[in-house]
Order: structure tokens, then C-alpha cells, then sequence
């Protein structure tokens, strides 16, 4: 039996994606889109992660930083979890330190894990 996602009040789908969802202006919308536009085509241009992170224009401060943080988790998520490349080439590869790597992971695996924390609770409370 099928339904449309978020008909059935048990479903958590929709919860999933409330949870996550950061809330961004139309600016800073712009600014990541292109950013992760531009790191993705310099990497795939050969270029090392710190020339390609010194191309974004976004100032430096907390909204920039998330931003590379962004990439980088996309990056995983295609090269190491759905790839099965290990970080050390990923790291290899893109020119960055593996340091930096883990830590982005272990931030995915932590996100992961609190935002199915939070849906939970959320399809609890209802």
C-alpha cells in the first residue's frame, strides 16, 4: 500500500526534511550556490582545496565557513559513503588535510544522528 509522503501522520518523511533544512535569505541562498558551484568546478579542475576555497567571495566569518563545511559534506557523501573512496585519497586528491576530513565526518555522522534524534521526538509529540 503506497502513499504520498507526510500523509500518514506516522511517516516521519516530512519531519526529516524540517529538520535539516537551514533557513537562508535569498542572498545567502545566491552567495552558497555559486560557491559550491565554483569549489566544485576548481576541484574538478585540478585545483588544491585552500585555491579553491581563497575564489569563494564570501566574507570570512561563520556564514563562509558553513558554506565550505556544506561542500566538504557533499563531497563525502558522493566520494566516501556512496563512492566507497577512503579519505586518505579523497584528502590526496583535493590537496586538503585529512584532519579536516575526519572532522567533516564525524559532523555528518553527528548530524546524522541528532537530526533522526529530533524526528523521533517530533512524531512522538504529535
Amino acid at each position: 500500500m503506497s502513499h504520498e509522503p507526510g500523509s500518514d501522520p506516522s511517516d516521519d518523511y516530512h519531519l526529516r526534511f524540517q529538520v535539516a533544512t537551514p533557513e537562508f535569505s535569498d542572498e545567502q541562498d545566491r552567495l552558497h550556490a555559486e560557491a559550491m558551484e565554483l569549489l566544485r568546478a576548481a576541484l574538478d579542475a585540478g585545483r588544491t582545496w585552500d585555491a579553491a576555497t581563497k575564489a569563494v567571495k564570501i566574507p570570512p566569518g561563520p556564514f563562509r565557513e558553513m558554506v565550505l563545511a556544506d561542500f566538504l559534506k557533499v563531497l563525502l557523501a558522493e566520494r566516501h559513503f556512496q563512492g566507497g573512496g577512503r579519505l586518505k585519497e579523497i584528502a590526496r586528491e583535493i590537496g586538503a588535510p585529512m584532519e579536516l576530513l575526519v572532522a567533516m565526518k564525524e559532523a555528518m555522522l553527528r548530524e546524522v544522528s541528532d537530526s533522526a534524534q529530533e524526528a523521533y521526538r517530533m512524531t512522538r509529540q504529535s
